[in-house]
């Protein structure tokens, strides 16, 4: 709800909002999918209306994070993929101590 609301119960595509249409429907979208490791976080998710939503093509386009509201937006890429691939190494460092030695022979 609160990322509805940074975004002014609006459409940040079309810009229609229901308050002044009775047939729009918003949705909150991950901008990156979450197939694709986006993550269910405000920096990562925008407001589109139903109409916007089903005609994204491609569904994932980067430049939606744009769209955010600047002084809202916190997202960075570069650390965001840092954090990915610190994630990445710190699960295979506890699967490896985990593991039986003999595992990989």
């Amino acid at each position: 709800m609160q990322v509805i609301q940074r975004d002014g119960s609006r459409c940040r595509i079309c810009g229609r909002r229901p308050a002044d249409y009775v047939d729009v429907e918003l949705h909150v979208h991950h901008i990156r999918p979450w197939g694709m490791g986006g993550l269910t976080q405000d920096e990562n998710l925008i407001t589109l209306c139903h109409t916007c939503h089903k005609g994204l093509d491609p569904h994932y386009n980067p430049s939606l994070f744009a769209l955010i509201s600047s002084s809202k937006r916190t997202f960075n890429a570069e650390n965001f993929t840092n954090d990915y691939w610190e994630g990445v190494q710190q699960y295979q460092e506890i699967i490896l101590k985990t593991l039986p030695e003999d595992y990989w022979n």
